[in-house]
């Protein structure tokens, strides 16, 4: 019996120490999670689609995210591109418009011009904030920064020595190494670098650089070099005449024509011909830096930080290159990353196999040691037995000392009565706060749990209760005051309260009160509107007078629902709408919030990683010339089929697109796309065809959009006026100073504008003389007006001259029925869009659609092509 004893205390111990240590940890994941928000600004070197700006970027998002900061914005000086004194002096205005009225509390640089830059001018233009550099050279980094305080950094370690041990190991009888390096100031910089880290090894190499070469003589070169050679590739974006190349390009038709193995210094050379080695992650250099970000912004002085040098290097090969030059794996030491190996089961999957065979050995062991304690179990029954029969007879000596036992149990009453005491204060406790004394939410679950909302005939309104800037009164007049104010607002509560209400404190400066057995509609708005009116008086709290106002959210039983963490969550969402709608109100709770909400999470979620799992298809709608009876052109439309969510309406998710900023990579991503068709268009032999991509206002206000539209066009070998950029009212209204100078080079260039939806917004005649507009898209909605009945009041024909007179070509959308292309025809409109010609379809049914074209004439009036 005392073992038992014992075992059972030491059980309650364990579960005690468990649930303080629950206690300890909850109460530490709420303190971290309380963090003031922190203005971060990064400052790119290079342009915005070089992959090492891209990875140095992420690394840096990816820590700040974990640390819950706010990273303002991300800017590219475009280095590359436009290495001259006018672009500085261009991002300089640039930035001075932008920040000089916004507090910057961290200013990460990547690469030696971004910091020269922010050096240069962070006192006048980022509230001399202090800086976090990265991606600059050991050589570089001193010249840069003499003389600098309030700075730290990470050093960008150029050495290639373990990459080149590693070419000996895998080819003992290596003799030369050909180092590809561009003539760029970093170019120069990295390839001496790299020369002299090799030189300094004396391994007798013959080092041969490869920087005097133009592009086509580079690549005519590598097909000829000996099997005792390598190409080690550091940075190439120019050849020797000064032409820009891209050099995940170079860098695979490098690779592509060499029959040597090619090593990279960065790791952006995986998966573009790169064999492998010892390379420099750009994604860790941004860690390393955003880490370094952090300290300074929990306080840390930059000046007491050094530079420092951590391992941002990978030791990587890539599988199908190795191959390729017949190495084999056994040659690879074990700690390198093999990357592009085919599948192995055991290898993918070796820790849940390895799991499993654990969890198996560790059932054995439960089993056998179950099996031991059962033994003991009898062993202590047998043990009980025993101690049963001494019991007794000691039971039996017991009743001859009846007065004394006597005494011993009242004694055990007295003790009774203080533990019944004590349970009644620790229950009290439980179930109230302790600064107001209402009762708490434990109190409010327990009581709904036994009858509020499940053994009630008559409807139950839940009011969720939030005081206004209550954070902002704590913070600013201190928590002692908090404490008081909340005092006084918990009694103002309580004194507004009538028969069937019940309130309780949830947290913080949050309130439930509860109304029962409501027999008339709306008697929780009319009690809501009497506690925001019972909170106009002020409050006298320690020889201050203030106001204060409630946001409140109503929720009611039984049709909101039964539940009340259910109902408590709707009142929620309720409340945060009355605070978005500008406090001191209520609001009731209505399923369309909920699921809005519900929807635009889920949309988001998904967004950010469909266009890089290839969620999204172009489908293109073709736009039929009345005169000449044939298709000239086409409107790409982007289409979204979630695996999650199937398919999202453009109108849902573009929008979402748009508050993110994901629209600018997609936008991006359907212009190219889009030219690459029409390209292939040509090819065909239909070169009358143009298309149409829509823009997004975020897309014009990017300061390398002009430069996107005209590498795009280069790139693909089109024309400009093959394309047209389609801009909406709003955008022109809104922005028109700001994207005036943007549209009117574009289209000095040949690239055609239109103005869709016209006549949706508020145009002003004015802005369409002054912009270029080339063509002019009438709305829908004025061509659905368009009927037998009333053809003659519609303001369509008024659209087509204006628009004709001002030179532009006209272009009516949503065309479906036979007397609006009638209509049409007789007004003398150029051309027109909608399900009577076609409604939008995916690349290949384009392609079979012009073929057909070709052959009849599939567009006679009545005629429709998915018919």
């Amino acid at each position: 019996m005392t073992d038992v004893r014992c075992k059972q205390k030491q059980i309650a111990v364990i579960i005690i120490t468990l649930i303080l240590l629950c206690s300890c940890l909850s109460n530490y994941v709420y303190a971290e999670g309380i963090s003031d928000q922190k203005n971060v600004l990064v400052i790119n070197s290079y342009h915005q689609g070089l992959t090492w700006s891209k990875d140095e970027t992420d690394g840096i998002i990816d820590v700040l995210k974990k640390h819950n900061n706010n990273i303002s914005i991300i800017e590219y000086m475009d280095w590359k591109n436009y290495p001259t004194d006018e672009n500085k002096l261009h991002l300089f205005e640039y930035y001075k418009y932008k920040y000089q009225n916004k507090r910057i509390d961290v200013l990460i640089v990547t690469d030696d011009t971004a910091l020269e830059f922010a050096l240069e001018n962070r006192k006048s233009l980022f509230s001399n904030a202090p800086i976090v550099f990265c991606g600059v050279n050991q050589d570089g980094i001193a010249n840069i920064t003499r003389g600098q305080v309030n700075l730290t950094g990470v050093l960008e370690e150029v050495d290639p020595t373990n990459t080149i041990k590693m070419a000996l190991q895998i080819n003992p009888s290596l003799k030369s190494v050909y180092v590809l390096f561009d003539n760029s100031e970093s170019g120069v910089s990295t390839g001496e670098l790299v020369i002299d880290k090799i030189k300094a090894m004396d391994m007798k190499l013959n080092i041969i650089p490869l920087n005097n070469l133009p592009y086509d003589e580079l690549i005519k070169n590598v097909r000829g070099y000996n099997d005792d050679s390598i190409i080690l590739v550091t940075t190439y974006y120019s050849d020797v005449n000064g032409k820009i190349v891209n050099f995940e390009n170079v860098s695979r038709e490098v690779s592509k024509n060499s029959n040597v193995p090619v090593y990279h210094l960065y790791d952006f050379g995986l998966n573009n011909g790169a064999v492998g080695g010892t390379m420099m992650s750009g994604k860790l250099q941004g860690m390393s830096a955003g880490n370094l970000a952090v300290r300074l912004l929990d306080g840390e002085n930059p000046d007491n930080i050094p530079f420092t040098s951590p391992k941002t290097t990978r030791s990587v090969f890539d599988f199908q290159q190795l191959k390729r030059f017949n190495i084999p794996l056994s040659m690879i030491p074990k700690d390198y990353e093999i990357i592009n190996k085919p599948f192995s089961f055991f290898e993918t999957y070796k820790t849940l196999v390895l799991s499993v065979l654990a969890v198996f050995i560790l059932l054995i062991t439960f089993v056998y040691i179950l099996l031991i304690h059962i033994r003991q179990i009898k062993k202590m029954d047998k043990n009980l037995f025993d101690s049963h029969e001494e019991l007794t007879q000691i039971y039996e000596e017991l009743e001859a000392s009846d007065e004394e036992i006597r005494q011993q149990y009242d004694e055990v009453l007295t003790i009774n009565e203080r533990i019944r005491t004590s349970e009644e204060k620790l229950t009290y406790l439980a179930f109230h706060d302790t600064l107001t004394g209402l009762p708490n939410k434990l109190s409010l679950f327990e009581n709904s749990n036994k009858n509020i909302f499940i053994l009630t005939e008559n409807k139950v309104a839940l009011l969720f209760l939030d005081i206004d800037n209550f954070k902002y009164i704590n913070d600013t007049l201190g928590h002692d005051f908090g404490d008081q104010l909340m005092i006084k607002v918990s009694e103002r509560l309580a004194s507004l309260l009538k028969e069937n209400c019940s309130i309780y404190r949830l947290s913080g400066d949050e309130f439930i009160i509860i109304i029962k057995d409501i027999k008339e509609e709306g008697a929780g708005e009319v009690f809501a509107s009497h506690i925001i009116d019972g909170f106009k008086e002020e409050f006298h709290v320690i020889n201050s007078v203030l106001h204060v106002s409630l946001s409140i959210g109503i929720t009611v039983c039984p049709e909101h629902g039964n539940d009340l963490e259910e109902l408590l969550k709707y009142a929620d969402i309720a409340m945060y709408r009355a605070k978005d709608a500008g406090r001191n109100r209520y609001v009731v709770y209505e399923q369309l919030m909920n699921e809005v909400l519900i929807e635009r999470m889920n949309i988001e979620k998904y967004l950010h990683t469909a266009l890089e799992k290839n969620e999204f298809e172009i489908y293109y709608q073709p736009q039929l010339d009345l005169e000449s009876n044939k298709i000239t052109g086409l409107e790409a439309l982007m289409r979204w089929k979630s695996p999650e969510l199937g398919f999202v309406s453009p109108l849902k998710f573009i929008k979402v697109a748009e508050d993110t900023h994901l629209i600018i990579p997609l936008g991006a991503w359907i212009l190219r796309n889009s030219c690459a068709f029409l390209k292939k268009l040509h090819l065909k032999g239909y070169t009358c065809l143009t298309v149409s991509v829509n823009v997004s206002i975020l897309q014009l206000l990017q300061i390398d959009f002009n430069d996107m539209v005209v590498d795009i066009l280069e790139f693909f070998g089109l024309e400009p006026n093959y394309l047209e950029l389609e801009i909406t009212e709003s955008i022109l209204m809104e922005s028109f100073e700001t994207i005036g100078i943007k549209l009117e080079s574009l289209r000095e260039m040949g690239v055609r504008i239109a103005l869709d939806d016209f006549g949706t917004g508020y145009s002003s005649l004015n802005y369409l003389k002054q912009l270029p507009i080339s063509t002019l898209k009438i709305d829908k909605s004025f061509i659905d007006e368009i009927t037998c009945e009333n053809i003659s009041e519609t303001l369509t024909g008024q659209i087509i001259m204006l628009g004709k007179s001002m030179g532009m070509c006209i272009i009516a959308e949503g065309v479906e029925r036979q007397e609006q292309l009638e209509y049409l025809i007789n007004q003398e409109c150029h051309k027109i869009q909608g399900y009577i010609c076609s409604k939008p379809i995916p690349e290949g049914e384009i392609e079979k659609l012009l073929e057909i074209s070709l052959v009849k004439n599939l567009f006679s009036l009545g005629g429709n092509v998915n018919e």
